[in-house]
Order: structure tokens, then C-alpha cells, then sequence
């Protein structure tokens, strides 16, 4: 309890400090900031999986210099798997895979992966009338990883059990590197704050399984790219500028 009571001492006094309102030229500014972004694959990652939808987290600092300090967390997840024949081993001559109990079945695949990065950028003012918005370049450094999810409802197929599904899985970890580009908007509503930009994602990325059914020892090294616009919903953390009246 007294630690709990400690944090939430520091985390209350962070946010009186950096309390602050747009009427000051540059401010500095916590927030948070939750987007998506449909991405295009490209490189090795273009051999195994297609259009992928990208949802991520980011919690932040633009600083009163305007640089940007950031750390970022973002869900993979798409249907569309071009790597199909990892289950060709249990196949039928017509293409069918049969359960335990003789009877044809659907086997559903899905991509399931994770970026993790830190980043750090720059923001350039367009408008002397809002110096804390306008154009930003961001740069990330992080972790990649990303598998086949195989869904076997009911273990109905022998081979696709829980535990023999990191026989086909294709789980693949690595370095990731981030740029972005784009807009970046503050104002004094709240909810008004928002970015848009052009982000690119490379992983350097190997195979972490001794052994796939279909493949053999699963070890090779992958150039792995990501690429799309990404629309962000920033949560800002400071007081909204006052209401100014005028008397004749």
C-alpha cells in the first residue's frame, strides 16, 4: 500500500509539473497516444503473410525544445497467410485434413506478432500561432516477433495439439527498426489532438524453432518490412487555456 501511495505521490506531482496551458510558446507535454495503421508487407515478411493491421500504444514526452522521447507497443494481426503449405505434411492427395475421427476439417491460420520500440524525434512548427504542432520525424529502435496461430478447435487433429503447435508455428524474433514521418497536431481541447504520417518498420529477424515438421530445423536469418500510414489519437496532459474576455 505505501508504495502504491508513493507512485501515485509521483506520478500526481509529474503531472502538476508539466500541467501547463497553449498559450505558452513551447510547452512540455506527457501523453498518450493509441493508432492503427493498414500496412503493406515487404521483403521476407511479404513471403509469409499479406495486408496486416497494426494497432499500437505509444506513451510519451514532447519536451519544450519540441524533441520527442517515446515508448511504443504495437499488435500484429491479419488473416491473410501466404505461406500455406506449412500443414501440407498432413494433407490429403484432394488437399483435406482429416481429424481423429475420419472427418474432413477446417483448419484456420492466423498472424499473431508484437513490435516493441523506443523512439526519439524532432517537431518542426509550421504556424507561429501553435509552435507545439507541425511537422515531426521520428526514428525507433526495438523487437520484433511474430508467429502462425493455428487454430485446431477441440484438438481434434492429432498432430495440431497445444503442445505440437511449435512444430509449425514459424516463430520468428529480432532487431526492428522504425522511421516515421508525418503531422502532429496539439491544441487546447483535449480532445482535439491528433497524428498522421508515413511509418516504416524493418525487422532483422530469425527463426527461433530447432524443428518444423514441414521445414526442418527453423533457423534462417529475415529482412522483414512494414509499410503504411498510420492515424494516431493523442491524449494530451495539461491544463486547456483559459477563456479570454473583452470589455469595451
Amino acid at each position: 500500500m505505501k508504495k502504491t501511495l508513493l507512485l501515485a505521490f509521483f506520478i500526481a506531482l509529474s503531472i502538476s509539473l508539466f500541467s501547463q496551458n497553449l498559450r505558452d510558446t513551447t510547452i512540455s507535454i506527457p501523453f498518450a497516444n493509441f493508432s492503427y495503421s493498414p500496412q503493406i508487407p515487404g521483403g521476407d515478411f511479404a513471403q509469409r503473410f499479406g495486408f496486416t493491421n497494426n494497432v499500437g500504444i505509444n506513451i510519451g514526452l514532447k519536451t519544450a525544445k519540441n524533441w520527442q522521447f517515446e515508448f511504443e507497443g504495437n499488435f500484429l494481426f491479419s488473416k491473410n497467410i501466404r505461406e500455406k503449405n506449412i500443414l501440407s505434411f498432413l494433407q490429403t492427395s484432394e488437399g483435406y485434413i482429416i481429424d481423429r475421427y475420419g472427418d474432413a476439417v477446417n483448419v484456420l491460420m492466423y498472424q499473431r506478432g508484437f513490435t516493441e520500440s523506443i523512439l526519439i524525434g524532432k517537431l518542426f512548427p509550421i504556424k507561429k500561432s501553435n509552435k507545439n504542432s507541425g511537422i515531426i520525424a521520428k526514428f525507433g529502435v526495438g523487437f520484433m516477433h511474430h508467429k502462425i496461430k493455428i487454430e485446431n478447435q477441440d484438438d481434434k487433429v492429432p498432430a495440431l495439439t497445444k503442445k505440437n503447435l511449435v512444430y509449425v508455428d514459424r516463430l520468428t524474433m529480432g532487431l526492428a527498426l522504425k522511421q516515421y514521418v508525418g503531422y502532429q497536431h496539439f491544441g487546447d481541447s483535449k480532445l482535439m489532438n491528433f497524428n498522421i504520417g508515413l511509418e516504416i518498420t524493418e525487422g532483422f529477424t530469425q527463426g527461433m524453432r530447432d524443428y518444423q515438421f514441414d521445414y526442418g530445423a527453423y533457423r534462417e536469418h529475415r529482412l522483414e518490412l512494414l509499410m503504411g500510414l498510420r492515424l494516431g489519437w493523442l491524449i494530451p496532459v495539461y491544463r486547456q487555456a483559459p477563456a479570454e474576455y473583452y470589455i469595451d
